[in-house]
């Protein structure tokens, strides 16, 4: 099931949106999209570790 999450906070919604997590570095910026089904975002998470490595 397609949901969004912040990779600095952790945070999670079912709808698109922004991080409303008042102390997130990443507070007002856009959530990314998740489609993992076991709840531990693996893919987005990668993903934003290859973009720290470049």
């Amino acid at each position: 099931m397609t949901h969004y999450i912040c990779t600095e906070c952790g945070g999670e919604a079912s709808i698109a949106g922004v991080c409303q997590t008042e102390e997130c570095k990443k507070e007002g910026e856009a959530l990314l999209t998740c489609d993992c089904g076991d709840g531990l975002h693996s893919e987005v998470k990668e993903k934003k570790e290859e973009e720290q490595d470049e």
